[in-house]
């Protein structure tokens, strides 16, 4: 069944009732106790004797009031019932209000007015009925005490009042409606605000559940949001961080809270930010990028915007930054990008190579037949050399053309194949062709003997042209190491046969690294720019990729290579 308005604004809650319940105790022992002075002060002015016959209920009624304040200010953390405490309160300071009127002196006395304060007490601890209850219930007891006192059935003590004036009836009747006039205009205006008050609360607690809903909604949106977001204070610290900032970051939200912005983003210039937003109002911010170094090592690339937080009346009180991990983007992004240079690249090769193959292949027999003349001249010798040379690097750069637009004629033939050996293998051809001096130490390190389904040409061509890099990135000689073993990978997750080509060279700068899968990009003086190309090419052809560390000039470089293993292959290993 439906409750009505006033029912349901009746119901106090018992936390609340508890509270004031004991303020209703506290300020009835402080009233007990001022009560207990002026007792006190007015016994010492009518004699010296301490205490008189006179006074002496008084101060019984003085510590009954104290005794039972505290028995019921210990007993309230045991009560239950909450409702029927605070009645048997009330009763108890209508009766304790009607016995000090009576002590007082009655129609004489000067303590009548204390009944408003068990109307208003009703009314603030249940309802208005309660109120109204509580004036009707003062306005009987109080006109017994007349009524008694009037008939001489009562003679109240004669404390602060002189000698008693004699009254008539009507004296005392007209003192018994006045006072229960007043007391049911206090109990109607006590339950009138009491009933406001409620109704003041229950609109306060509607709107604190409002506010508390619609806090936790923009807090499950801003939480939940897959861009990282910053709110910073005018002094550019940090205030609030969700959880994907703190995600991308690396970060704890109380290690970001409180920074500065530019301890997170060194890039970040806030004041040209913040003196943009200032003077163009309209403007909601606009779309940077910045490098972060996460704590795990890698170098992030952000994309951010700023916007002012303005208040109504357009003070700007704060501001937002908004920010996207965009490292696999740009990842994404150059790989796109290299991609279709590569099928440039091949479109170019496809329309020439044959073009070019046939008079090489003329050229080539000419000048074999050219030396194979006995009476050619020293100096024709060494000119159809040179041209014989020229005409195979020509030829190899032909080739290298072909590899990039279609592979190996014999590309489709998918196979498992043993890692270790075919590098073993290569190794040896370098030794043989003499790619690899005595100055060049090459070790290799297999810490599995990994098997993956790949073209077994594809294969050797990638470790071919790595490898040779390798020797050529050390014309001095050195060492270099070959690694073969398995590694868990986040991306895609699971294990992958990894392959480290390490030289002690020269090292990549960072401004070409971007570029060395280019074709024809190369920092070599006689390179053609399609080794690493190929490499490049052919790992996406196996859906393995390639990893360059190392970068700093000086300091060597280390080529990874990830192929997905084999299904015959046991990762265990």
């Amino acid at each position: 069944m439906a409750k009505t308005v006033e029912q349901h604004l009746g119901e106090v809650d018992s936390s609340r009732l508890r509270s004031k319940l004991k303020k209703l105790l506290l300020y009835r022992l402080v009233l007990a106790f001022f009560f207990l002075i002026v007792t006190i002060g007015v016994e010492s002015r009518r004699n010296g004797a301490l205490p008189s016959g006179l006074f002496r209920p008084l101060y019984l009624f003085s510590c009954i009031l104290f005794l039972f304040t505290i028995i019921g200010a210990l007993g309230l953390k045991r009560i239950r019932r909450l409702e029927r405490f605070a009645l048997v309160q009330i009763l108890f300071d209508l009766g304790a209000i009607t016995v000090l009127v009576y002590m007082t002196g009655g129609i004489e006395s000067s303590f009548s007015s204390l009944y408003m304060l068990v109307i208003f007490s009703a009314a603030l601890l249940l309802d208005r009925r309660a109120s109204l209850l509580s004036a009707a219930a003062c306005s009987l007891v109080y006109g017994i005490v007349l009524e008694l006192q009037c008939f001489s059935w009562l003679s109240p003590l004669q404390i602060a009042a002189g000698a008693v004036q004699p009254r008539d009836s009507r004296t005392y009747l007209f003192n018994v409606l006045i006072n229960t006039a007043a007391f049911f205009l206090v109990g109607l205006l006590a339950g009138y605000l009491a009933l406001e008050l409620q109704r003041s609360k229950l609109r306060i607690r509607e709107k604190e559940s409002d506010l508390k809903a619609l806090q936790t909604l923009h807090t499950s949106i801003v939480q939940s949001m897959s861009s990282g977001v910053l709110t910073v204070d005018l002094e550019e610290r940090v205030i609030f961080a969700n959880n994907a900032a703190t995600e991308s970051l690396g970060k704890t939200t109380e290690e970001i809270t409180g920074r500065r912005v530019e301890e997170i983003f060194p890039d970040i210039d806030f004041s040209q930010i913040q003196n943009g937003s200032e003077h163009d109002t309209t403007r909601h911010g606009s779309r940077f990028e910045t490098c972060y170094n996460h704590p795990a090592g890698m170098t992030a690339v952000f994309g951010y915007s700023a916007s002012a937080l303005r208040m109504e009346s357009g003070k700007t009180f704060g501001w937002l930054i908004v920010f996207t991990d965009l490292t696999k983007h740009k990842a994404l992004e150059e790989h796109l990008q290299r991609m279709e240079r590569l099928v440039l690249a091949g479109k170019m090769a496809a329309e020439i190579a044959h073009e070019i193959k046939n008079p090489l292949a003329a050229m080539s027999g000419a000048v074999q037949m050219l030396m194979e003349e006995p009476a050619l001249s020293p100096l024709n010798q060494r000119l159809t050399g040179i041209v014989q040379r020229e005409i195979e690097r020509v030829n190899g750069l032909v080739s290298e053309f072909l590899w990039m637009t279609k592979g190996s004629p014999q590309s489709a033939r998918i196979e498992d194949v043993e890692v270790c050996p075919v590098i073993e293998e290569i190794v040896s051809l370098l030794r043989a062709n003499k790619k690899a001096t005595a100055s060049h130490s090459i070790r290799t390190g297999f810490h599995a003997k990994p098997v993956i389904a790949i073209d077994a040409l594809h294969l050797r061509r990638i470790l071919w042209n790595l490898l040779v890099n390798a020797i050529e990135a050390m014309p001095r000689g050195g060492e270099l190491s070959i690694s073969v073993g398995l590694e868990q990978i986040a991306a895609p997750p699971g294990r992958m046969v990894k392959i480290d080509v390490q030289d002690r060279g020269c090292g990549i700068p960072e401004s070409a690294l971007k570029r060395i899968f280019d074709p024809f990009f190369t920092t070599k003086t006689n390179g053609t720019g399609l080794g690493l190309s190929v490499v490049y090419q052919l790992m996406e052809k196996a859906a393995g990729k390639v990893e360059v560390s190392g970068r700093q000039p000086g300091q060597g470089t280390t080529f990874s290579l990830f192929f997905p293993p084999s299904s015959s292959f046991s990762l265990a290993k």
